[in-house]
């Protein structure tokens, strides 16, 4: 049985489907993040933060997305890490596993 949507009846759902819900949007978290940090890598490459006002894209994402202060320089870390590191040629696996569908 699928679970019924809207979630307003999750106790509806069986074990193996809450499984497939919670495993499939693991992925599609990982996939987005993955995203957000790489949009996040190229905004701040291209200082678009930069107003005259903002002393960082730190201080940007504080300001404009409400992540703490400290929480958003390692954002803008992680995200300037991510063409260094061997992520991208993984991009294309974590889009494809968040657009695959549990077998049913």
């Amino acid at each position: 049985m699928k679970c019924p949507a809207p979630e307003p009846s999750l106790s509806a759902c069986s074990l193996a489907d809450l499984e497939a819900q919670i495993t499939e949007l693991a992925g599609q978290l990982n996939a987005a993040n993955y995203r957000w940090l790489t949009l996040i890598g190229e905004f701040d490459r291209r200082q678009g933060w930069w107003d005259g006002s903002l002393h960082s894209c730190a201080h940007w994402l504080n300001f404009k997305c409400g992540l703490d202060l400290g929480t958003a320089r390692e954002k803008v870390r992680v995200a300037s890490a991510l063409p260094r590191s061997s992520l991208p040629s993984g991009a294309p696996i974590l889009a494809s596993k968040s657009e695959r569908r549990m077998p049913e």
